[in-house]
């Protein structure tokens, strides 16, 4: 089974919050989770789900035609929002009874999937993990960093992994699927095909 873990978090904690950047979020989350559940609103074999992580309540987000879970994950304070992202995964992962070799596809809700090319690659390749290894500032491969805001991996592997804090959380993830999955499992993704934002600003997108 594929689970596709949309992260989104409405009231973030970090930048600038005015009015006019909590409307261009929300109006993204919007736009980007219509376009993907749109991408495969035709497939049985992907199961979606949205966690948002500031707290039981009613919200937009209700009104997609999706699974959602509140958690209370973005109440704790850490060096940074990856901890409290990889909670909401894992909180899906109990909440779900995830198997194992379950296939996680985790995208951040914000940032827009193109084309389906990357769900096609994780449906018909039986491999462990999907990354790209790239480094999304200075825009180029780097052998030990990720891009976290889509990738694939079987459930096992997130269930055994937690963040130190004193790497980046690319730089963390990166090292932890070099280290634990073989490379004979693992495909390196050229082109995610994902349209993201940098630094919580909606106007400055890029592709990846």
């Amino acid at each position: 089974m594929i689970y596709l873990i949309i992260t989104t978090c409405i009231n973030n904690k970090i930048g600038i919050n005015t009015e006019i950047s909590k409307n261009r979020r929300n109006i993204r989350y919007i736009e980007c989770i219509n376009q993907l559940l749109l991408l495969i609103q035709n497939d049985n074999n992907i199961k979606p789900i949205i966690v948002e992580n500031c707290g039981l309540r009613s919200t937009y987000l209700n009104n997609f035609n999706c699974d959602i879970i509140y958690t209370n994950n973005n109440s704790y304070e850490f060096i940074h929002k990856g901890f409290n992202e990889l909670l909401d995964i894992k909180e899906v992962i109990n909440t779900y009874n995830i198997q194992d070799d379950d296939i996680i596809i985790k995208i951040t809700g914000r940032y827009k999937l193109l084309n389906i090319d990357f769900i096609n690659l994780v449906k018909n390749y039986k491999k462990d993990a999907y990354v790209k290894f790239f480094n999304v500032c200075e825009k180029k491969y780097v052998y030990n960093d990720s891009v976290l805001g889509l990738f694939a991996i079987k459930s096992k592997y997130i269930k055994n992994f937690n963040y130190r804090g004193d790497k980046s959380p690319e730089v963390e993830f990166a090292e932890y699927v070099r280290i634990n999955i073989d490379s004979n499992n693992l495909i390196e993704i050229k082109d995610l095909n994902l349209e993201y934002c940098l630094y919580n600003d909606e106007t400055n997108l890029l592709i990846v």
